[in-house]
C-alpha cells in the first residue's frame, strides 16, 4: 500500500470516528436545550388567606343581667349578652371563671386569687404580675407580647397584650385590683378591631362581681352544689363526687366512707321529738339519737344525729341538717359515715372535719343565677 492510500485511510477512520462519537452525544445535548437545574429555582410561596376579623360586638345588644354562678359557690358574675360558660376551677389559692364568645372570638375570665403575699399596694401588684405569672396563663396562645402597663386611679394595675393564636390576632387587657384578704384580675380578649367593645365589657364584668353572702369568708377549695328548682345550696370538698343529681331531684355526693344525701320532703318539722320521729322514719334500721334547734340564714329546722345498721350488718353514724322551707317542704342534707359509732351532734369538728359541709346548707330561693 502506497502512502497516499495509507493517508487516505486514516482520514476516512478519523471521520468515522467523529461520526459515530457525535451521534451518540448530540442526542444528549439537545434533550438539555432549555430545561434548567429544578435545585436553582425558588418556588413561588403558597398563597394563605388572609384571616378575617369578625366585627365588632353591638354594645347597644349587651347587658349583663344574667349571672353565673362559679363553682365554688362563693361569687356570681354577670355574663354579657352572647357570652356564655366555657370553664371554671377551684382550688386553695385560686379561682377562676371564664366566659366565651366563639363569633366574636372573645373570651372573658376572672380570677381570684389568695393575697398569700400580702401585697398592700400597687406597687406590689406590679411585682406580682411578672413574666412568669403571665406566662402561664397565656399558656394556651401561639405569642403573646405586653403592650403597656399602668396604674390606675383606685391603686389597680392594667396591663394591655398583643395576642395570636395561630395566625389570628388579638388584643387583650386585664384589670387587677386588692379587695380585703385576695387579688381579683378582669381580663377579656377580642379581636383586634375591638379596642372599645373590649373597655366596655371589662368594665361590665368587673363591676358585677358579688360574693355570696352566705359563704362570706368560706375556704376556697370547696366546689358547691346548687339546685335551682328545690332552691338549696351547699359545699363540698372538691375531690368529693357527685353521683347523682337533676334539679328537683334527690342528689348524692361521695367520698371515702362517706356518703352526703340532698333531698326535700313534703313535711314541716316544729319540735325536736317531731325531728327524732321524723328520722327514725326515715328508713329501716335508723336509730334517732341526738336533736337540736337551728336557724340558718332565717329558717328554721333542727339537727338530727342517728345510727344505721347497713345491709350487710355494719354500723353507720350519720348527722342532718333539716330546714324548714318557704315552700312548706323539709330541705335536708344528710351526711353519714361508714364503720363508724358515734353520735355526731356530740363529735367536735377536730374530730371529723368533713362535718363542715353541712355547716354550709343554705336555702336559696331568691338566687337566679346559672351554673356551669
Amino acid at each position: 500500500m502506497n502512502q497516499t492510500t495509507k493517508t487516505f485511510t486514516y482520514i476516512i477512520g478519523i471521520i468515522m470516528t467523529v461520526a459515530m462519537v457525535g451521534s451518540l452525544i448530540l442526542p444528549m445535548l439537545s434533550s438539555q436545550v432549555g430545561m434548567t437545574d429544578p435545585y436553582s429555582l425558588t418556588p413561588d410561596p403558597t398563597a394563605f388567606p388572609e384571616p378575617t376579623m369578625p366585627p365588632p360586638p353591638d354594645i347597644s345588644a349587651i347587658d349583663f343581667d344574667s349571672r353565673n354562678l362559679h363553682r365554688s359557690g362563693l361569687f356570681t358574675i354577670g355574663m354579657p349578652s352572647g357570652w356564655s360558660p366555657l370553664t371554671d376551677s377551684s382550688n386553695e389559692g385560686e379561682l377562676r371563671a371564664s366566659l366565651n364568645n366563639a363569633e366574636a372570638q372573645s373570651v372573658v375570665e376572672v380570677r381570684i386569687n389568695k393575697n398569700f403575699d400580702g401585697i398592700s399596694d400597687a406597687a406590689g401588684l406590679d411585682g406580682y404580675f411578672d413574666v412568669t405569672w403571665l406566662r402561664n396563663t397565656w399558656s394556651g396562645y401561639t405569642r403573646w407580647d405586653e403592650t403597656s402597663r399602668a396604674l390606675t386611679d383606685d391603686g389597680g394595675i392594667r396591663i394591655d397584650f398583643n395576642l395570636e393564636r395561630g395566625r389570628t390576632r388579638l388584643i387583650a387587657r386585664q384589670e387587677s385590683w386588692l379587695a380585703g384578704d385576695d387579688i381579683i384580675s378582669v381580663r377579656v380578649v377580642t379581636a383586634e378591631n375591638a379596642a372599645q367593645e373590649l373597655k366596655f365589657l371589662l368594665r361590665g364584668v368587673a363591676e358585677t362581681i358579688e360574693w355570696l353572702p352566705q359563704y362570706a369568708g368560706a375556704p376556697f377549695g370547696w366546689d358547691v352544689y346548687y339546685d335551682d328548682l328545690d332552691a338549696h345550696m351547699l359545699r363540698f370538698p372538691a375531690d368529693w363526687e357527685v353521683s347523682d343529681a337533676m334539679p328537683g331531684l334527690p342528689a348524692t355526693i361521695v367520698s371515702d366512707g362517706l356518703t352526703l344525701a340532698v333531698a326535700t320532703f313534703d313535711v314541716l318539722l316544729g319540735s325536736e321529738d317531731e325531728a327524732r320521729a321524723w328520722m327514725n322514719d326515715w328508713r329501716y334500721g335508723v336509730e334517732a339519737q341526738t336533736a337540736q334547734a337551728v336557724e340558718v340564714d332565717g329558717a328554721a329546722g333542727y339537727r338530727i344525729s342517728y345510727r344505721l345498721r347497713s345491709l350487710d350488718g355494719g354500723l353507720e353514724s350519720g348527722a342532718v341538717i333539716a330546714l324548714n322551707g318557704t315552700d312548706n317542704r323539709l330541705h335536708v342534707a344528710n351526711l353519714r359515715a361508714a364503720d363508724l359509732d358515734a353520735d355526731l351532734l356530740e363529735a367536735t369538728a377536730d374530730e371529723y372535719p368533713w362535718l363542715a359541709v353541712l355547716d354550709s346548707f343554705r336555702l336559696a330561693p331568691n338566687l337566679d343565677v346559672t351554673v356551669n
